[in-house]
């Protein structure tokens, strides 16, 4: 499973095998939202892309980073066999 903002759109295409989900426009917080709330069963692989448009707007590493290591404890123990 491929999740993150609008670059994905061009993945979808090349990765048929895999579950992409694109989010035009969204933010760390929201994607970690979405990552609790959905039922995307368990995929092997997780891969998240998100947080690159944030740095641009805040220029705040460490509070992006915060809430892209919250985003990834979330999907680990949200798919623990990723």
């Amino acid at each position: 499973m491929v999740v993150g903002y609008s670059v994905l759109r061009s993945v979808e295409e090349e990765l048929a095998h895999m579950m992409v989900e694109n989010f035009p426009g969204i933010k760390t917080e929201q994607l970690h939202r979405i990552v609790e709330k959905r039922d995307i069963g368990s995929p092997e692989t997780v891969i998240i892309h998100v947080g690159t448009y944030e740095l641009r707007t805040t220029r705040n590493l460490d509070f992006v980073m915060g809430g892209v290591y919250a985003l990834v404890v979330t999907a680990k123990r949200k798919f623990p066999k990723s």
